[in-house]
């Protein structure tokens, strides 16, 4: 069989299994309105009703597990993208579990042996069998080199990527129909989101990315004695492949074992914040997963980050207006907050007297509890869930600023019960509004404004001759755009047309009647044959303008 027609057959049955794993957890309405039961496969009922008592967001979030790998990594990305779908989605999908047995032993050595090129025992001198960790998309083993420096090596799952194409196409395929067949979920803008996950996942599956990301991590931290990131190991990595320096910590978590060590409590929740912080407001490149899991304390109270497949960036716009908010959230300058929203871009046509009321009632919730017992974290939430209850658009930079702030609290909280970010986040804000408002930066807008003006003034005789010339020759077009008469346009064309063809269609009978009046040319049944085949033609064309009437709806 041919390989185009094998991948096909294959998209079909992974298409049927996602549609009925859909059936199954009660979203069968969805897909008769995707119109795909009439002219595809025949779908198992839904027999337990019991699964609309469960949450709709509980729901989605089962049948992304059940979906397999790219889909969990879908809603893992969503997770972090209150912009595009509801909040409460978002906090339920956080909870996707990406458990999958693990590789075979024999399957991880091809495929460490096919990408390294050499034999698994001339690499490593110790490569434990059995991984420490197993997801759906790759695994990770314990190993020593041969010069005896221990190791983890990340493995890709064979044929991943495999798997995931065929899932993106049909994902693009289900985007397309979802846009087509239910309107309002335009808003979403459902292929927009798939082709962006495409990109992410992509990435994500290429390790040469995640080398960088640490590397990039490494050179940040290598004055910070404070941060250990560990090293990577180019000559062992490959897209499919990441061999990096084994930490050997303590997990942020495990409090007991840290104060067995000897570390200091304190000293290891305050350095871990500040690590968070100087990732987002110095470097503006940041781990985009540091939940407690990925986060291991080191001797000499140091902090190690692991998992660097999920970053984030900031440009520098976007940060100095981040260190706005947060300052504004300090001083209760309910002003300064929506200011700053719309200097980011996020209001458009927004109720700005609705959402300052909504954020000052959210301030008098908070008000009168002092600096250091503020839940900035938790604050930024609930400021969140306001905007978003506003319809504003917020930049997913401030969702993934308030869960690494979280994150921060609820582990300094465990080490030191007086410990609170919102102090720690001080220093920064205050260094970033010296940075804003200093000499250099002023120096540096100024340049770059002065050289925009200049380009400006430059071309500008240039371009009001062209148009005065043009005035004076009468060629100059103005061109409107209409927007949203798309649909009324389409409309009246599908009207002229059907005029057009009535005519044509009249035209044919009274020509027709005429021919047959005049009883010339070849007869048949005494009636002229030209006449006949003129009422034949009428009546089908007729008949065939009925039906499209008919079958548009709108008699």
């Amino acid at each position: 069989m041919l390989p185009g027609i094998t991948q096909k057959i294959h998209n079909i049955q992974r298409l049927h299994q996602i549609l009925q794993i859909l059936i199954t957890h009660g979203f069968g309405y969805i897909v008769d309105r995707l119109n795909i039961k009439k002219r595809f496969i025949k779908f198992k009922p839904l027999k337990k009703l019991d699964v609309f008592n469960q949450p709709l967001p509980v729901r989605v979030r089962k049948v992304l597990e059940e979906l397999g790998p790219t889909f969990i990594k879908l809603g893992q990305i969503l997770s972090t993208r209150p912009d595009l779908i509801p909040l409460e989605f978002c906090k339920e999908l956080e909870k996707l579990q990406d458990e999958t047995p693990a590789i075979e032993y024999e399957k991880v050595k091809a495929q460490i042996e096919n990408e390294l090129k050499q034999p698994i025992n001339k690499i490593f001198s110790n490569f434990s069998p059995q991984p420490i960790a197993a997801a759906s998309l790759s695994q990770v083993h314990l190993a020593e080199l041969k010069k005896g420096k221990k190791v983890v090596v990340k493995i890709q799952r064979p044929n991943i990527r495999k798997v995931i194409t065929t899932d993106l196409e049909i994902l693009y395929g289900l985007a397309k129909l979802v846009e087509k067949h239910i309107k309002e979920s335009r808003i979403y803008n459902p292929v927009g989101m798939v082709e962006e996950f495409k990109k992410t996942i992509l990435k994500e599956i290429d390790f040469n990315i995640e080398a960088n990301n640490i590397e990039r991590f490494r050179r940040n931290f290598k004055d910070d004695d404070t941060v250990y990131v560990p090293q990577v190991f180019r000559d062992l990595s490959t897209a499919k492949i990441l061999t990096i320096e084994r930490i050997e910590g303590i997990k942020i978590t495990n409090i007991e074992r840290i104060e067995k060590s000897g570390l200091d409590r304190k000293q290891i929740a305050i350095n871990g914040a500040n690590a968070v912080l100087k990732q987002i407001f110095i470097h503006r490149f940041f781990h985009a997963d540091p939940h407690p899991g990925n986060i291991f304390a080191l001797d000499n109270n140091r902090i190690a980050f692991v998992d660097y497949g999920m970053v984030g960036r900031l440009d520098e716009e976007t940060k100095f207006q981040l260190a706005s908010i947060l300052t504004a959230i300090v001083e209760q300058d309910v002003s300064g907050i929506v200011d700053s929203l719309i200097a980011m871009e996020t209001v458009e046509k927004v109720d700005v007297k609705r959402l300052s009321l909504d954020l000052e009632e959210l301030m008098d919730s908070y008000y009168g509890i002092p600096l250091k017992e503020l839940k900035m974290g938790q604050f930024l939430m609930d400021m969140i869930n306001v905007v978003l209850q506003n319809k504003i658009k917020i930049p997913p930079s401030l969702f993934l600023l308030s869960k690494a702030l979280i994150t921060i609290e609820g582990v300094g909280e465990k080490l030191d019960p007086e410990f609170n970010v919102a102090i720690h986040i001080k220093p920064f804000v205050e260094r970033l509004v010296r940075e804003k408002y200093s000499f250099r930066r002023i120096a540096k807008e100024l340049k770059k404004f002065t050289k925009e003006l200049y380009v400006f003034t430059s071309s500008l005789p240039k371009d009001l001759s062209l148009i005065f010339n043009k005035i004076r020759k009468g060629n100059l077009k103005v061109e409107f755009e209409h927007k949203g008469l798309e649909n009324f346009i389409l409309q009246m064309d599908k009207v002229s047309n059907r005029i057009a063809f009535s005519v044509i269609i009249a035209a044919l009978i009274i020509g027709s009647s005429i021919i047959m009046q005049t009883n010339k040319g070849p007869l048949f049944l005494g009636f002229p044959v030209l006449g006949i085949f003129g009422f034949f033609i009428a009546g089908i064309l007729g008949l065939w303008l009925v039906i499209a009437i008919l079958r548009s709806g709108r008699l």
